[in-house]
């Protein structure tokens, strides 16, 4: 059986896993909660149930029903599905989204050193039954993935394992198609979704616009920051760039000088490599870029608008 099998790993996971392992283990709470949400929109409210052209498209693009098989391990996941256009957008939007759910808080950081650590209150009743309130520091770790995805003999198996001293059935996937996504993996650095060229020949025009060829000849990348925006709205939706840039930018400043800063540049070259991309396509490319020319400026990031505005520099 040939399907698209996507792999994607967490990353930095290890890192974080170093620093607190609980906190860690909330970037598995993100994705499940979005995939939870996404499954209940979809019962609740399916793309087909919208009149509109415009709404359907976009709870297409934002649903989950291509994901025949989502298949977590550790800090990984496999996710095949038998429509690979319909799956790239939703697999492009279910990316985005994992990283949305704690972006927020790396916008305007209480710690810029530090934008993961966040303070939240809980109110508890004591054992007198008083209403008190406490505070608690934590890491809410971006959920980012880095993957790639590839098409061909993908075979489901059912295997043995055991839970709690107790045989359960567990879903799997081997072949061809899974051996070839994991590979792919160490070639690009950032939260990247790549795929070879054979796989981007498959896709139609229109799901093209979320892909850009990568510095790698002949493998391309899912711009997944893309679907952050709706190109129906016009060019006033390039005021939603700094949702992402802004968290994107204090991550990369936070960590840099270590090991994985690059990881974190890499991911605000694709933030803005993907906005243009979606804007030109919807032809407001001159809009996009003097938004993101003077975000980077106010950032104080001049020295670095040749290197991520690249042959879009003013």
């Amino acid at each position: 059986m040939e399907q698209s099998v996507a792999f994607l790993d967490l990353l930095a996971f290890s890192n974080r896993v170093r620093e607190n392992t609980q906190d860690a283990l909330m970037t598995f709470t993100t994705y499940r909660t979005i995939l939870e949400t996404k499954i209940t929109d979809d019962l609740i409210h399916p793309p087909e149930s919208y009149s509109n052209p415009i709404l359907q498209e976009l709870a297409s693009n934002h649903s989950v029903k291509s994901f025949k098989y989502f298949l977590p391990f550790s800090d990984s996941v496999f996710i095949a599905s038998d429509n690979h256009d319909l799956f790239i957008k939703q697999l492009g939007a279910f990316i985005l989204h994992c990283f949305t759910f704690t972006s927020s808080a790396y916008q305007n950081p209480d710690d810029k050193s530090n934008p993961t650590k966040v303070t939240t209150t809980r109110v508890d009743i004591s054992a007198d039954g008083k209403v008190v309130s406490r505070e608690k520091e934590s890491n809410w770790y971006p959920t980012l993935f880095r993957g790639d995805v590839a098409f061909g003999e993908a075979i489901p198996i059912e295997l043995i394992g055991i839970v709690k001293n107790r045989p359960e059935k567990i879903a799997n996937l081997a072949g061809k198609a899974v051996i070839k996504a994991v590979g792919l993996e160490s070639k690009i650095k950032g939260p990247k979704i790549i795929f070879e060229k054979e796989y981007y020949d498959k896709l139609q025009t229109d799901t093209k616009k979320y892909v850009l060829e990568t510095e790698v000849k002949g493998l391309y990348e899912l711009l997944w920051p893309a679907f952050l925006y709706s190109p129906s709205n016009g060019e006033t939706e390039i005021n939603k760039f700094y949702e992402l840039f802004l968290p994107a930018v204090n991550l990369w400043q936070a960590y840099n000088h270590t090991s994985f800063a690059e990881h974190y540049f890499k991911f605000v070259e694709l933030i803005i490599m993907s906005t243009i991309k979606i804007f030109e396509a919807s032809g407001h490319t001159d809009t996009a870029v003097n938004k993101i020319t003077d975000m980077i400026k106010s950032r104080g990031l001049e020295h670095k608008i040749k290197h991520l505005l690249k042959s879009y520099c003013r």
